[in-house]
């Protein structure tokens, strides 16, 4: 049985992505011509790898049921569109802000007050009814008949309407919410979450009014700046869109998509270290994987300290300093007593080193198998015509913990590398003990042999013993941090139970290396003047579990949203409802949706701001092992901006409250950041927000598409 990763199912796999995405980097659109050019690279590079598969790979890629990519037809696809539609679609891709629609900003209704606006909306919701399929609206109309059935108010289906925009629906989304607006036109929540959606369902024109007559009403409301200016930002009003973002980022410097659109804008005018800033300000905030593509093309790389990590491991997550070790004989008598407690140790860490060698045997099966199904599942997707779902290879926390890993591993790797110098010194002092140490004459008395003999265990063993404590509690600290990490970053649980064993495994044969000297060739000596003595024996503890500190649960009944360390799980609890797979119109980029508890005031108390702190970035200081010692700046409540008191870097393990941040990205679910609230300090772990009256949700919109489409774009009204 191989229990290594078949490379050639996934080196297939790679390519076809390849294939498909390979991007053009050149500074004119490509022809028709090129593009079957590079079909033709890409159908040469599957046919060379399959030439090469070994008969066993491809039985295993007809028993995953993929298939060979048809590159011929994706061909015949390509020859059917025009050097004319391949430039359009170039300059859209390559199009940094959105161009000026004066159609559309003339389009935009006037005369919205608050006793219209129900009629509004309607109007909207009807319009918009004639975009979607019959499936999305008997979706929707189910839904709704439900949560109306079962006493809802509109504020929880409109908390149900943004959950499902989370979990990758948003033309059900907007239905919901459109049907809550209607049902009561004064929650502002709703309101201002509808006009998000609006937005980035290429309505920007039809979500201005509702956007002005709400920051009427709320002035200096981070969250309605923001998303006037991402509406007027997807009209091409550029400098009208950027006076709302500066208005945003004044209240919260470090808005994650205020940021995120002002460094298009800045990039468009040539400031690229202007772009730069700020969307470091804006993945400080919350890490997407656009964002740092985005940095990367305009020439910076991400690194620890522009990004913020809530979480760290405690002092010993796989539980390495549980084992007990015998002690070191510093005697004659201690040798005798220690020698089969130390036997017996061994034996201990062979008989496990054993086990977890066949654990990993098998845990490197399993893996192999989880891979190839991923790849099929892979393969499955591209061929019925969708793109390739990398967000699901990759962790949601997993660039975050990939830098601090890097971090931690670089401090580690120079404290090993020093250990050199630790056994050099270490080996010259047992070379001086040795030398210097005064031998018995022969013909002395048993009582003076053993008394030198003492002597020199006990000058040896007590040096051991300290370089040995020493090695241990580097590898040990080294050990932890890695497999905690790994939790982060491993793509499946397979994954990081290979690595947590392959740690296991280093850290028992560290201490199988690691022995006192001299104990066996002085055990059972003298013994006609040697008193016995007793001796503690050692102890192999079962290694921890290191379990996942750091998650949320958005509870809706219907629809639950969980985040670990390494996943975002969306579950559906809808059997009355046929979800729609293949939705159309989701041309939104990025969002941030914040749900946070119930302010006391009635409900008109406007939408939920993102800030909750004012202050610029956060200066964290580590000390020589790479800990926190301190954080300076304005962010209250720990890192991630909540609505607390306390300063100070979150505590692993401690309450935090019902205040749950949510970055949505190109790719899906990018980042959670949890918060806390006033009566406890910064903490992590253990969070669930349970929909309903008591909770509120917010919608912070981001830039949406670039070019101006999106299934509400040819909505206009005559009059209304």
């Amino acid at each position: 049985m191989k229990y290594y990763f078949k490379l050639p199912v996934m080196l297939l796999f790679a390519a076809t992505v390849h294939a498909q995405k390979k991007p053009v980097t050149k500074d004119k659109p490509p022809t028709q011509k090129e593009m079957q050019q590079m079909m033709k690279e890409a159908e040469g590079m599957i046919g060379e790898m399959m030439k090469e598969m070994s008969p066993e790979d491809k039985k295993t890629m007809d028993s995953l049921g993929i298939k060979t990519p048809d590159m011929k037809n994706a061909s015949k696809i390509i020859s059917g569109v025009s050097n004319k539609q391949l430039a359009t679609a170039w300059e859209d891709e390559n199009r940094i802000v959105p161009k000026k629609d004066a159609a559309r900003i003339a389009a935009i209704p006037k005369g919205l007050t608050s006793a219209r606006m129900e009629t509004y909306i309607a109007m909207i919701h009807k319009k918009y009814m004639g975009t979607l399929s019959p499936e999305t609206i008997d979706a929707g109309q189910k839904l709704y008949d439900l949560f109306t059935a079962k006493g809802k108010k509109p504020a929880e289906k409109g908390l149900l309407a943004s959950l499902l925009w989370m979990s990758g629906k948003p033309e059900l989304a907007l239905f919901l919410m459109g049907r809550s607006c209607t049902d009561d036109a004064r929650n502002t929540d709703n309101l201002s979450n509808y006009a998000a959606m609006l937005t980035m369902q290429g309505g920007q024109h039809l979500a201005i009014p509702i956007l002005m007559h709400l920051n009427e009403r709320f002035p200096k409301n981070s969250t309605l700046l923001n998303n006037l200016g991402q509406a007027w930002f997807g009209l091409g009003e550029i400098e009208k869109a950027r006076i709302y973002l500066d208005g945003a980022i004044a209240i919260y410097p470090l808005h994650p998509q205020a940021n995120l659109t002002k460094a298009l804008i800045q990039e468009n005018k040539g400031d690229k270290k202007g772009a730069v800033e700020s969307l470091k300000k804006s993945i400080k905030h919350a890490y997407t994987q656009e964002k740092e593509e985005k940095l990367q093309q305009l020439g910076y790389k991400l690194t620890r300290k522009d990004i913020r990590v809530p979480f760290k491991p405690g002092s010993d997550p796989m539980g390495l300093g549980k084992t007990r070790r015998p002690d070191y004989p510093l005697s004659v008598a201690q040798a005798n007593a220690l020698l089969p407690l130390w036997e017996q140790f061994n034996k201990g860490c062979d008989d496990k080193i054993r086990k977890l060698q066949k654990e990993l045997s098998e845990a490197t099966e399993k893996y192999a198998r989880s891979m190839n199904n991923m790849a099929a599942q892979g393969m499955a997707v591209i061929q019925n015509g969708g793109a390739a779902p990398t967000y699901k290879l990759t962790p949601i926390f997993m660039k975050k913990a990939t830098l601090l890993s890097r971090q931690q591993k670089s401090y580690h790797e120079d404290r090993i590398e020093k250990l050199k110098d630790l056994f050099k010194a270490f080996t010259d002092d047992v070379a001086t003990i040795r030398k210097n140490h005064p031998q018995a004459v022969p013909e002395a008395p048993c009582a003076t042999h053993l008394e030198r003999a003492n002597a020199l265990l006990a000058q040896l063993n007590n040096r051991k013993k300290k370089y040995d404590e020493e090695v241990l509690k580097i590898y040990r600290q080294f050990y932890n941090d890695m497999a905690y990490w790994a939790m982060y970053t491993s793509t499946n649980e397979e994954m990081f139970n290979m690595i947590c064993i392959e740690f296991e495994l280093h850290w028992l044969q560290k201490n199988r290396e690691l022995q006192p000297l001299d104990m066996s060739s002085y055990a059972g000596q003298f013994a006609g003047c040697i008193n016995k003595e007793a001796a503690q024996p050692g102890k192999l503890a079962e290694f921890d579990k290191i379990a996942c500190d750091y998650r949320s649960t958005v509870d809706m009944g219907l629809i639950k949203i969980e985040t670990n360390c390494n996943y975002t799980t969306t579950t559906y609890d809808l059997n009355i409802v046929k979800f729609v797979e293949k939705e159309r119109g989701v041309s939104y980029i990025g969002s941030t949706v914040k749900l946070a508890p119930e302010l006391k005031g009635g409900g008109n108390i406007g939408p939920v701001e993102v800030e909750g702190s004012l202050g610029a970035d956060v200066n964290i200081n580590l000390d020589e092992k790479n800990n926190i010692t301190d954080w300076n700046g304005n962010i209250k409540a720990g890192v991630e901006g909540g609505i607390g008191t306390k300063v100070g870097p979150v505590d692993v393990g401690a309450t935090v409250s019902q205040t749950i941040e949510i970055e949505i990205g190109s790719n899906g679910i990018g980042d959670v950041n949890t918060t806390s609230a006033a009566q406890v300090s910064a903490g992590v772990g253990g969070q669930k927000i349970s929909a309903g009256s008591e909770k509120r949700v917010s919608l912070i919109s981001g830039h949406g598409s670039r070019n101006g489409t999106g299934v509400l774009s040819g909505i206009t009204f005559s009059s209304w």
